[in-house]
């Protein structure tokens, strides 16, 4: 039985194939903007809650 044996199953791969997109491009902006080099990332720059 292979991954197209159902809609809900093509679904389901699709959605994850966009989500790791996802995870790969806030891994991508986060290691190379605001400065960072392949040698060590970016200083991550958090906003402090007003409390």
């Amino acid at each position: 039985m292979g991954l197209a044996h159902c809609p809900l199953c093509m679904g389901l791969a699709a959605l994850c194939a966009v989500r790791c997109g996802a995870h790969a491009l806030l891994l991508w902006r986060l290691w190379f903007e605001g400065g960072g080099t392949p040698e060590g990332p970016a200083p991550v720059r958090l906003r402090q809650a007003a409390c």
